[in-house]
């Protein structure tokens, strides 16, 4: 008769491999904010604008003048040299407004989406925040049409107590109820919820639309200075052109 005490355990049913998945993740470096030398000891703003949508990046090659840059936000575990900063941080002058452009397709990863977050409001201590996305369709629990525009917001409880922050204060709420949103634009906004920051973050469909569709766009674009019409004129056809501009 076997000794259920003594004897030795049957082998696992699961291979090593498998028995990884179950371990903690190694710990990521945290995200590194390097300010430009023109701002040895740059000063909090009141408003900053993460623009992270086609239709919202569409906004900058307008500009009356290439803004200057302000700061690079870098991921360490990306290689230098070989990809582009996953945000560039400008200064419009004029205005004061910090621009926060998020370049390419999906320049932050969704799981370093927090941590990202985490380092850019903290190391910009803006005032205010205006997050700029687009609407994803399979978080969308409404119909949307290609040729309909949608416009919506979602704020923290520090933005609902001032009507909103800046151009986002004639944008009516997300609906309908149940819509979700997520990526850098959703950690920006719960991280500024986290430190009592006012912050709205407005969502647009379609992604790739004119600015001119949508209101907020417009007063965005005339806070920056930028003709409407013109900003309408076309789309980002790349990060191509912002890298022309901006490097």
């Amino acid at each position: 008769m076997e000794d259920v005490v003594t004897d030795a355990p049957p082998p696992s049913r699961f291979s090593p491999d498998d028995l990884d998945n179950f371990a903690a993740p190694p710990p990521q470096p945290t995200p590194i904010l390097v300010v430009s030398p023109a701002n040895p000891s740059p000063a909090p703003r009141r408003l900053l604008i993460l623009l992270i949508s086609p239709t919202s990046l569409a906004l900058l090659p307008h500009l009356p003048s290439p803004p200057p840059l302000h700061a690079s936000l870098l991921l360490p575990e990306l290689p230098l040299g070989r990809s582009q900063p996953p945000i560039r941080v400008y200064l419009h002058a004029p205005s004061g407004t910090l621009l926060a452009a998020a370049h390419g397709p999906a320049p932050v990863p969704a799981h370093r989406a927090r941590a990202v977050a985490r380092s850019l409001v903290s190391a910009l201590q803006p005032e205010e925040v205006l997050v700029l996305d687009a609407v994803r369709s399979g978080a969308y629990r409404g119909r949307l049409a290609a040729d309909e525009p949608v416009e919506g917001k979602l704020e923290t409880r520090a933005a609902r107590g001032r009507g909103g922050v800046g151009a986002a204060r004639g944008v009516a709420a997300l609906a309908p109820p149940g819509s979700v949103v997520d990526g850098l634009g959703a950690a920006v906004l719960a991280e500024c919820e986290m430190r009592g920051k006012a912050a709205s973050m407005v969502v647009t469909w379609p992604e790739g639309a004119r600015p001119a569709e949508f209101g907020v766009m417009r007063r965005v674009a005339a806070e920056l200075g930028v003709d409407p019409a013109k900003a309408a004129a076309g789309r980002v056809a790349g990060r191509a052109e912002l890298d022309a501009l901006y490097t």
